[in-house]
């Protein structure tokens, strides 16, 4: 059930007996010489609408504007301000529960996205704790699709340290699934199979840069040129993708009913 596709009156039969709600968020930015620049929303989406069938869960319109700085220099990115997705996600939050929403599930496919988020729950959280809203408090979750375990273990298993930290294989792979046109329009010298492999990421940049916690746009650029971050982008296989997003949904289903549980 998506929410943009109902009417005010389905939503009010919905509440009648659930209080929870999944919202999909991403980015809009370059993700290599072959990865669609949609890429975080499309994969957050995917994971979030097959959540919504599987578990009968109302499914918000996806936030696709994320933290995003660092990409600028990339023709095509477009990034927000960290205050401005936390004041986003804070109005969403705060609309949907004077309606009588309480548990709000974020399905994340971006990693700039991550600080923001979970900064924005605390502010929301407070307005209960400080007195400012009455009643019970809304209650937040935030998973980026490759956290639940099976997602990770085979992403892992794929692609090992190819899997680099952006325009990642395994999210190019879940988008080739999803939207095999988009590739197939592809020019040669987009062509995964010409790419080669990036320089493999340092651990101590992995450990200082995690979370996408990049500098400014033009070094970012003058550091990967391509605009790949230690990913190999060519191994991306839609059969993978497919494999990579069922495990990813399961994951998310499963995660969603504990949510709910664990009151």
């Amino acid at each position: 059930m998506l929410l943009a596709r109902s009417t005010w009156t389905d939503v009010e039969r919905y509440l009648a007996h659930s209080t929870g709600i999944v919202i999909p968020m991403g980015s809009t930015e370059q993700h290599g010489p072959i990865g669609l620049i949609g890429t975080d929303a499309a994969t957050a989406e995917a994971v979030a609408h097959g959540l919504g069938e599987r578990a009968q869960v109302l499914v918000a319109p996806t936030l696709a504007l994320g933290v995003a700085q660092f990409n600028l220099a990339f023709p095509g990115t477009i990034s927000v301000r960290a205050t401005t997705l936390m004041a986003t996600v804070e109005d969403l939050v705060l609309s949907l529960t004077a309606q009588g929403f309480r548990h709000f599930y974020f399905v994340n496919g971006h990693g700039g996205n991550v600080a923001p988020v979970r900064a924005a729950f605390q502010d929301i959280y407070a307005r209960w704790s400080l007195g400012e809203r009455s009643g019970a408090s809304p209650r937040c979750r935030l998973r980026s699709w490759w956290e639940y375990p099976a997602a990770d273990a085979l992403r892992r298993t794929l692609y090992g340290a190819a899997e680099g930290m952006h325009a990642t294989p395994s999210e190019v792979a879940i988008t080739r699934h999803c939207d095999p046109q988009a590739f197939a329009a592809q020019t040669e010298a987009s062509d995964g199979a010409t790419l080669l492999p990036p320089q493999p990421l340092s651990s101590a940049f992995l450990r200082d840069h995690g979370g996408d916690n990049h500098w400014d746009a033009r070094s970012h650029r003058e550091a990967f040129p391509d605009g790949r971050v230690g990913s190999d982008s060519g191994l991306a296989r839609a059969t993978d993708g497919a494999a990579l997003l069922e495990l990813a949904i399961s994951g998310a289903v499963e995660d969603y009913r504990a949510f709910l549980a664990e009151e």
